[in-house]
């Protein structure tokens, strides 16, 4: 069996499809990555925004490995590059089956109506190219199955599973200050900003950004501007996120939208207290005492204040990536009972 799996970029592919990879050659598939970056088999310079003109240009390129290669499967993975690839596939004879895994539709009931019909409009036209779609969160789930947005069936799983690193008997010492951490590249989707708007009105906090991106000038700028970054880190680039939570008081997001966020999941394994947006994936992972609503900072300062520090359970079990491996494969393997 010949598979293509594509996304966006190389990082993506790294950070979640590794696994998934080893276990389709094994059984004796030959496998083939479509990706933005070195170690692609087809390096296709994906342009981020969804509305860049030039990634028009790369639907020929796409078209031309699909009629070459004649997959017999391809499986999509981020909303850019799924969107591409199948726009590609259009009037293509023979086309490959096509799951789309939805780590997180860009659109949801808690963002701006406009830009959900738009996205919501291209998920349709696309319908005709989507034989199955998987999603991670109980809102995107909704959306696909109201929308009928594939032709054959809409698969629920527990994210792509996350290798959690061995427990330690590492006992924690607070500080005078408590510390604030959230994971994540620093843009406008991840909303640091909020968090650092957050600062002057939590004198005993300090935040600790564990990421690095294209907002961080403007991260650092604002942090001046209001006075408080003396009581701002920010890390960059860094592969080490544990040694950030385990000197973490209450982990802390607020993400405008998310898939179902392995940050999230990374700071229930290690137990901390959370304060998060109250956005789809985040209501999938916690309760409502954890959330505050999107870009509240009274109930967000509240919610900060009135925390308890002390370590707690959470069910993260399901998540791992040893449960959820062989449960994803019988999903994306299943298109084979169809043909």
């Amino acid at each position: 069996m010949k598979i293509l799996i594509s996304a966006s970029n190389m990082v993506h592919i790294n950070n979640f499809h590794r696994p998934y990879i080893e276990k389709f050659k094994e059984n004796g598939s030959a496998v083939s990555i479509l990706a933005n970056g070195e170690g692609a088999d087809y390096n296709i310079p994906f342009k981020k925004s969804v509305l860049s003109l030039k990634n028009l240009f790369l639907i020929p390129k796409i078209r031309k490995i699909l009629k070459k290669e004649n997959y017999d499967v391809v499986y999509t993975h981020t909303t850019l590059c799924a969107f591409f690839v199948r726009l590609a596939m259009k009037g293509l004879k023979n086309r490959p089956y096509v799951i789309n895994t939805v780590h997180g539709y860009l659109f949801s009931k808690d963002t701006s109506r406009l830009k959900s019909k738009i996205y919501l409009l291209c998920e349709k036209i696309l319908k005709k190219q989507t034989d199955d779609i998987v999603v991670m969160n109980s809102e995107d789930y909704k959306i696909a199955t109201e929308n009928n947005l594939c032709l054959n069936k809409v698969y629920f799983c527990n994210g792509m599973g996350v290798s959690f690193p061995n427990a330690t008997n590492e006992s924690y010492k607070p500080s005078d200050k408590i510390n604030l951490t959230f994971v994540g590249e620093i843009s406008k989707r991840k909303n640091q900003s909020f968090l650092v708007k957050a600062l002057p009105y939590l004198i005993n906090c300090t935040l600790t950004l564990v990421g690095d991106g294209k907002e961080r000038k403007s991260i650092e700028k604002l942090a001046k501007k209001l006075k408080v970054h003396n009581r701002l880190k920010i890390t960059g680039f860094t592969n080490v996120v544990y040694s950030y939570l385990k000197t973490t008081d209450i982990y802390v997001c607020a993400s405008t939208i998310e898939g179902l966020p392995f940050n999230i999941m990374e700071a229930m394994h290690q137990s901390l207290p959370i304060v998060a947006s109250n956005i789809k994936g985040n209501r999938d992972l916690l309760s409502s005492e954890n959330l505050y609503q999107l870009n509240n900072i009274d109930e967000f300062v509240s919610k900060i204040k009135s925390a308890n520090l002390s370590r707690r359970e959470y069910n993260i079990e399901k998540y791992r990536i040893e449960n959820v491996l062989s449960e994803n494969m019988k999903i994306y393997l299943s298109f084979i009972k169809k043909q």
